[in-house]
């Protein structure tokens, strides 16, 4: 059932119209939903940049304080127990801050960002016991600075991840000078924390001798290449911390240190005390830059994400739009097209069911008709549909016109038919004239049974020019002005066929008349019968011809005795006594029993119906019901009964 309906032209013009515009809709919704979801992830960048940016950079300082007292205790330095606790204290703080900020951050991040927090936890882990390991002297200074290094390293792991994933490439060059601003604090940081341990008498050890040159050399190259990338109000801000006397004081002591000889004291260009306050001063103002810069690079994210959420809504509305408008317009052009294929699938019906019946109908009614004007005028334009109603006006004309040629070559057979007819029927009246006077004026017995025969084949002869006249659409010219009772009209058909003598009557047909209009073709409706069944019977056996009176009026039965017929020769006989086809040669040479012809047009005629049926002695019996409407008004027999009786 769904693959017929599928089949309909329909559903073929909608799959065709719609399948692009639904695909547009997926499209339009697909796209507006990445939109969307690009504009919350830009969002979300940005609200994460903004809400961690605080915890980051207190870590961050955390440990390098931490990181640079702890150096500093074991490399024989003297710190306040004090400030190493508060310090202490600042860094577990930051952690604690830090830990909710883990799953976002690994939200933003994913995987990646998943590994780096796991290695920062399993640093984390074992901080208890580098401070105790700190705390009783037995740490090396290098393994304490390379595990606060390790801490920061995570972070800056993680910073870097999370810059893979900004919203846009903008965002993603602030985020990556921003990372360089906090490798150039980091490396800082680390250089001073190194410095500490580096003005004790021992100096430094060889490995972190060469990290110490690396860190001072890499954020001064750093931060001058930084200056070259930031906008102006940064680069400002950088050119003022390098060209401050902090700065200078910081780098003196970092350039005394890197030129010191090994197994040789440095000769230190200021105190200790000196170098801190410079150091921390530099710090500041180098942390200060940095998370300047990064609510700087948190903004510019921000207005990224709020950029998308516009971008996002006015593609999607214009998608969307877009998207719905091709739908409407294909739903309307394709409800357009199957509105007209239904117009002229009706129109095409009207004219096939109605408008050419009719035109057959006044044909056959012998109407005069044009084929040019009676053709089909579908008018559907010029393109395919309108070729299509073309086409068919092409043939419904040809049709008209083919059905107007074969009527006027039927008008005109039945012409030749009713013109040879009647001069038959003209040469047999002259026939029968002649014989009738010489049966008069003949004594002799055996010359008057000559005449009677030839009377006799002079009759059949009229009666098949009468038949020539009924197929040729005419009427006989025999008329009868007064009814004639149904006796006598009997026995004038019975005296109209050659074998009239073995044809017997019944004693007791009805004492009805029937109307003189009638007589004639009844006459000859019964003749044709009756000559059937002569012919159609053996020689000696005898046709019986009987009547009675029933509802509707009077029926004559006529049997014969003869082989009979099958049913499905009784079937076409009676379906064409009830409904006789149109005159044609066709008809005629399909069928060469025409006396059955000529009675179903005679009966048509008058309602007269007859009927076929198998005879009581194997051969056939017709029934002829002659209505109420065709016998004499005055011939009271006739009175329907009173009750009907039962068989």
């Amino acid at each position: 059932m769904l693959k017929a309906r599928f089949r309909g032209i329909r559903t073929r013009i909608l799959v065709i119209a719609l399948v692009p515009s639904l695909l547009l809709i997926c499209i339009g919704v697909g796209t507006s939903v990445y939109l969307f979801n690009d504009a919350r992830h830009a969002e979300g960048f940005a609200r994460t940049l903004d809400t961690h940016l605080t915890p980051t950079r207190e870590l961050v300082l955390a440990v390098q304080q931490e990181r640079l007292l702890s150096v500093s205790q074991l490399a024989g330095a003297v710190v306040d127990p004090g400030a190493l606790v508060a310090a202490r204290m600042r860094f577990d703080a930051a952690l604690n801050s830090l830990a909710a900020a883990e799953a976002e951050f690994q939200r933003v991040g994913g995987s990646a960002m998943g590994n780096v927090v796991a290695a920062f936890e399993e640093l984390k882990t074992r901080l208890p016991e580098l401070r105790s390991a700190i705390d009783a002297g037995r740490l090396p200074v290098a393994d304490a600075y390379d595990f606060y290094c390790r801490l920061l390293d995570g972070m800056d792991e993680g910073s870097a991840t999370i810059g893979q994933f900004a919203p846009d490439a903008a965002t993603g060059s602030e985020l990556t000078r921003n990372l360089g601003l906090l490798h150039v604090v980091e490396s800082m940081s680390r250089a001073s924390a190194l410095t500490a341990a580096a003005v004790r008498p021992q100096g430094l050890p060889p490995n972190l001798s060469a990290e110490y040159r690396n860190l001072v050399s890499y954020y001064h190259v750093e931060i001058a290449r930084l200056a070259t990338e930031l906008d102006a109000a940064n680069a400002q801000r950088v050119a003022d911390v390098t060209a401050s006397l902090a700065w200078q004081q910081v780098s003196a002591m970092e350039n005394a240190i890197v030129e010191v000889r090994p197994a040789s004291a440095p000769q230190l260009p200021m105190s200790v005390a000196q170098w801190r306050a410079a150091a921390d001063e530099v710090n500041q103002q180098l942390v200060t830059l940095w998370v300047g810069h990064a609510k700087q690079s948190q903004r510019h994210a921000a207005d990224a994400g709020a950029r998308h959420g516009r971008d996002s809504l006015l593609a999607a509305s214009v998608v969307s739009t877009v998207a719905v408008l091709a739908f409407l317009l294909s739903l309307w052009l394709a409800n357009q097209l199957i509105g007209r294929l239904k117009r002229l699938r009706s129109e095409t019906l009207a004219v096939a069911e109605v408008r050419l019946p009719e035109t057959m109908r006044r044909l056959t009614e012998g109407v005069r008709i044009d084929p040019k004007t009676e053709a089909a005028q579908l008018d559907f334009g010029t393109d395919e549909i309108g070729q299509v109603a073309q086409a068919f006006n092409r043939a419904h004309g040809a049709a008209v016109a083919v059905a107007v040629t074969e009527a006027n070559t039927r008008e005109g057979v039945r012409a030749v038919f009713s013109n040879i007819a009647h001069r038959s029927q003209i040469v047999v009246h002259r026939q029968l004239e002649i014989l009738d006077a010489a049966e008069r004026r003949q004594e002799d017995p055996a010359l008057l049974e000559t005449l009677f025969q030839l009377d006799h084949l002079a009759t059949r002869g009229r009666r098949n020019a009468e038949n020539l006249i009924i197929l040729g659409g005419g009427r006989p010219g025999r008329q009868w002005r007064r009814p004639v009772a149904l006796r006598d009209l009997v026995r004038g058909a019975i005296a109209e066929t050659v074998q009239y003598t073995r044809v017997y009557t019944n004693a007791g047909l009805p004492s009805v008349f029937v109307n003189g209009a009638v007589v004639a073709d009844l006459i000859h409706l019964l003749a044709e019968l009756v000559d059937n069944a002569t012919a159609f019977s053996p020689p000696q056996s005898r046709v019986d011809v009987s009547g009675n009176l029933i509802g509707t009026g009077v029926v004559v039965m006529i049997s014969d005795q003869g082989m009979g017929m099958s049913d499905s020769e009784l079937e076409r006989a009676n379906e064409m006594l009830s409904d006789p086809p149109d005159f044609s040669v066709a008809t005629l040479s399909a069928d060469a029993r025409l006396g059955l012809f000529v009675v179903a047009r005679l009966g048509i005629l008058h309602g007269i119906s007859v009927r076929l049926t198998e005879s009581d002695y194997g051969g056939v019996r017709a029934d002829v019901v002659i209505p109420t409407a065709v016998l004499a008004a005055e011939n009271a027999a006739i009175a329907p009964p009173t009750a009907v009786q039962p068989w």
